[in-house]
């Protein structure tokens, strides 16, 4: 079947042209990301802290291409499969038995595959720079990382982009392999009955993402709701609902179709064919409606959830800190300590320095890590601060005690070791144990345990009228004076760091593919319905009314779409807020709706206008005459 598979391809490239974008585009991605993350990976040795980061963002936005991928790229082969239905009549007609009709299926899947991974590696080697360089510009990256070009990226994006191509027509040729041959001789091209069995191996599969997201919700909520407070983690989670609904969309489809359509149901001539149309070929509008459902459903939960842990973080720092005003270092390199002594020179000004502090610690199950916390005076920190404290206090801090959160599992009076950065161990006692939150450090030490360490911040405590005189006491030490409200709206951007930046161009990137997916998708189902187009004009239609029940069906797609992100997302939101208030009560739902009602209308609008733009050149006179004649 291989000459039959080629002949094919050949003849009908136009159709299959949907199927090797797809590709094209998502091996471009996932090649370019994989060669600046091994360019990343060699510069380990320049610059081992600056490219920890780069390199963990770069594993999250691979990971994220890689699931928007295998979903666009899927349901785009499955769809091509589906288009083709009569024709696979015809060959099980002429005598072709269904294991031969799926070997041409998957021969097709693989030069397809294989010509789109190679159009992709060509992509990646303009993308690899321009990503690298992003990086570069949002201060993911140092100033001198570059992006190299080298062979192994190419080919295991290449195998994984061959991979995925199978594995998105598997399914779909086994149902094909079933089509019988008096299917060729009906004149409705609708789904068969038999062939719209729900309880497939792809339902069961997105039975399984559900009960997986559920579960690990789940468990995060009760026993790690800490990992809800880390965006590049927690990620993962909030994919799982979007997977379920992407996988059991042929499923939820019908009930959706006929609740979104019911007011049509007694409408006009067109709403009734709207309806029937969708209802009528149910794969046909999932397999479409995917590309909406994944551009929505992560604009809604990748920044809803960034927004929220950012707001939870704004509403612990202002709740924990008990002082009016926080010293900030203008320029990033610390206050050192002439600034802080200008400072307590004030009157009646009290402050709290606070030096960054990194130690290492093995817990009782021999799990090594790094943790990170501040170096302080005891009396300052206890006046200035709210620290929601689980046992001890904070005044019986010393030079051979350690504050710890809850995290370490530890009781006060335990003695624990701990090795500074560049030191020794040293066994301390725990004064204080304070509660577990969304953000904070993971523990305190004694000011001597970093003297000459100049210090991040400090909290200031100070009568409003010392106020003016404090500002003028700091002017030209390079330090800032912010109040407390100010500084807890700065403490989202510097407690997640690179994480914000980061996320923002994983979501780009998948976003910005998956919009490409709904215009190549909704092109390729305008383009299939060239026959029912005819048909439509033959019957009297006029080339408006033609047009605008494709358009109709379009908006219902996309409509479908936003539903299933919606509930996808709904389910996302209710873990996380779920993890996020055993650490703060207060914590709410913050949706950043201003960019996700942009993505969404840009994502809306894209399928209509490839729709309406793909019907009406297909009802031009001369193409309308050659399809006619074919017909």
């Amino acid at each position: 079947m291989l000459s039959v598979a080629l002949s094919t391809l050949r003849t009908r490239w136009v159709a299959f042209s949907g199927a090797f974008v797809a590709l094209a585009l998502g091996v471009g991605i996932i090649a370019a990301i994989a060669l600046v993350m091994s360019s990343a990976i060699e510069g380990y040795d320049r610059d081992r802290t600056a490219m920890t980061g780069t390199v963990v963002l770069l594993g999250v936005s691979a990971g994220v291409a890689g699931f928007v991928t295998i979903f666009v790229v899927a349901s785009t082969f499955a769809f091509a499969v589906i288009q083709r239905t009569r024709e696979l009549a015809l060959l099980r007609l002429v005598g072709a038995t269904p294991r031969q009709v799926r070997g041409m299926i998957l021969a097709e899947a693989l030069l397809l595959g294989g010509a789109g991974c190679v159009a992709g590696c060509l992509i990646s080697l303009a993308g690899a720079p321009a990503l690298a360089a992003t990086l570069v510009s949002g201060g993911i990256a140092p100033s001198w990382f570059r992006a190299g070009i080298s062979p192994g990226p190419l080919l295991l994006a290449c195998l994984a982009g061959l991979a995925v191509a199978v594995l998105g027509v598997t399914a779909a040729s086994r149902r094909a392999a079933t089509v019988r041959p008096t299917e060729a001789l009906r004149e409705s091209t609708g789904e068969t009955p038999g062939s719209r069995r729900v309880w497939s191996a792809r339902t069961w599969w997105g039975l399984g993402f559900l009960v997986v997201a559920l579960m690990g919700m789940g468990v995060i909520a009760v026993a790690l709701p800490e990992i809800s407070t880390v965006p590049v983690v927690y990620l993962w989670v909030l994919l799982m609902p979007i997977a379920a609904a992407a996988l059991l969309a042929p499923v939820l489809t019908p009930a959706l179709l006929r609740l979104l359509t019911w007011p049509w149901a007694r409408g006009g001539a067109i709403g009734v064919l709207v309806r029937e149309n969708t209802l009528t070929m149910v794969r046909r509008t999932a397999a479409t409606a995917v590309p909406v459902l994944l551009t929505v459903g992560l604009s809604l939960t990748l920044l809803g959830a960034l927004e929220t842990i950012g707001q939870a973080r704004v509403a612990e720092a202002a709740g924990q800190v008990r002082a009016g005003h926080v010293l900030v270092p203008a320029g990033g390199s610390g206050i050192d300590a002439a600034a802080l002594e200008r400072a307590r020179s004030v009157p009646g000004v009290e402050v709290a320095a606070l030096s960054p502090v990194t130690v290492r610690r093995t817990d009782d199950f021999g799990v090594t890590e790094d943790l990170f916390g501040y170096a302080t005076a005891p009396g300052p920190l206890a006046a200035t601060t709210d620290l929601p404290l689980a046992a001890g206090s904070l005044r019986a801090l010393g030079r051979d005690s350690i504050v710890v959160n809850e995290a370490w599992e530890v009781d006060v009076g335990r003695r624990v070791e701990v090795t500074p950065e560049g030191g020794r161990p040293v066994q301390l006692t725990v004064a204080a144990v304070v509660e577990g939150g969304v953000g904070g450090a993971d523990f305190y030490l004694d000011a001597s345990r970093a003297s000459g360490v100049p210090a991040e911040l400090a909290y200031v405590r100070a009568p409003a009228e010392a106020a003016a005189a404090l500002r003028e006491a700091l002017k030209g030490t390079g330090v800032t004076l912010l109040t407390r409200d100010e500084w807890a709206a700065t403490v989202r951007d510097s407690d997640q760091g690179t994480s914000v930046i980061g996320m923002m161009v994983t979501l780009g990137i998948a976003v910005v593919y998956s919009c490409i997916s709904i215009v190549n998708t909704m092109v390729m189902a305008a383009a299939g319905r060239r026959r029912d187009l005819v048909m439509l004009r033959l019957a009297g239609a006029t080339r408006r009314q033609a047009v605008l029940s494709l358009l109709a069906e379009s908006i219902v797609v996309v409509a479908v779409g936003m539903v299933l992100a919606a509930v996808a997302a709904a389910v996302g939101f209710a873990g996380l807020l779920a993890a996020l208030t055993q650490l703060l009560p207060a914590a709410s739902l913050t949706i950043p709706w201003a960019p996700v009602v942009a993505l969404t209308a840009a994502g809306a609008l894209l399928a209509i206008v490839a729709t309406t733009l793909t019907a009406g050149a297909t009802l031009r006179a001369p193409a309308l005459a050659r399809a006619v004649a074919a017909e």
